[in-house]
């Protein structure tokens, strides 16, 4: 039997260099935290700056280490120059959490082409140009670890596409679900696994009218088997599974984390 310090080494990431896509708020600020506090030095990559200042100075008031980035990942160019300048300062990519996302909720019939567009440039694309990059540096070193945050709804719209239509967003977290398999069994010999998380409804700014709602809130939580929504954390520690040393033999697979929603 392991000692504790045995089962601690599972999940320490002393040294390595954690990049989370969305890192300024919800899910990706949740796990480039804990990422901070297992040893990793985190970039933390947003659309907004601010919020992944914000999130740099938490990390760093912790004890942590990390640096902070301004990143739109549908832009080609500037995702290259970013996550290359991060594997350059530091010398290596070890982690890579694609949380970065975008919804839209409307009837499909009111869904402009821009609007669809945006949706997927930034849920599918982007994700696709931030891995992409970061993989070429973990080739390199013949070992990365990547986790994307998918949903429960591009797994299924039976439960909620009535009430809350976002065809984009279920579209485009579908394409996740499959980029990742996809990843993981091209990139398995290189020495990178891809996994990804497919969440609930999680207690974040996307889920900002429901939770704001206490009626709203109520209904929706009565029909998960677990009595509640989730928290970031509740993701964020599913994602530190799947990076770490405890999951080496885990690849192209969707961990859904829902309370039993998909049950």
């Amino acid at each position: 039997m392991g000692t504790s310090k045995d089962l601690e080494q599972q999940f320490r990431i002393d040294g390595e260099v954690a990049v989370v896509a969305g890192g300024g708020g919800g899910v990706g600020r949740a796990v480039a935290l804990i990422y901070a506090r297992l040893g990793a030095f985190v970039a933390v990559l947003d659309q907004d700056g601010s919020s992944a200042e914000t999130t740099l100075r938490e990390i760093e008031k912790a004890g942590g280490a990390g640096s902070a980035h301004a990143l739109d990942i549908s832009d080609e160019a500037r995702t290259a120059e970013v996550i290359d300048a991060i594997a350059a300062s530091r010398g290596r990519i070890d982690i890579l959490v694609n949380a970065a996302a975008i919804v839209l909720r409307m009837p499909s019939l009111d869904v402009t082409l821009a609007a669809w567009n945006r949706v997927l440039d930034v849920n599918l694309t982007g994700l696709f140009l931030v891995s992409r990059n970061a993989a070429r540096h973990m080739i390199a070193r013949h070992s990365g670890r990547i986790v994307n945050v998918a949903s429960i709804g591009g797994l299924s719209a039976g439960i909620t596409g009535r009430q809350y239509p976002n065809a984009s967003y279920r579209a485009s977290k579908g394409g996740v679900i499959n980029l990742t398999r996809a990843l993981a069994v091209e990139w398995a010999g290189q020495g990178i696994r891809v996994n990804a998380v497919a969440p609930g409804y999680v207690r974040t700014q996307l889920l900002q009218s429901i939770t704001a709602d206490p009626a709203r809130l109520k209904t929706v939580e009565s029909n998960i088997p677990l009595g509640r929504i989730c928290e970031p954390d509740d993701i964020a520690w599913a994602i530190v599974f799947l990076t770490s040393h405890a999951s080496a033999m885990i690849t192209g697979q969707i961990l859904t984390v829902d309370g039993g929603l998909l049950a």
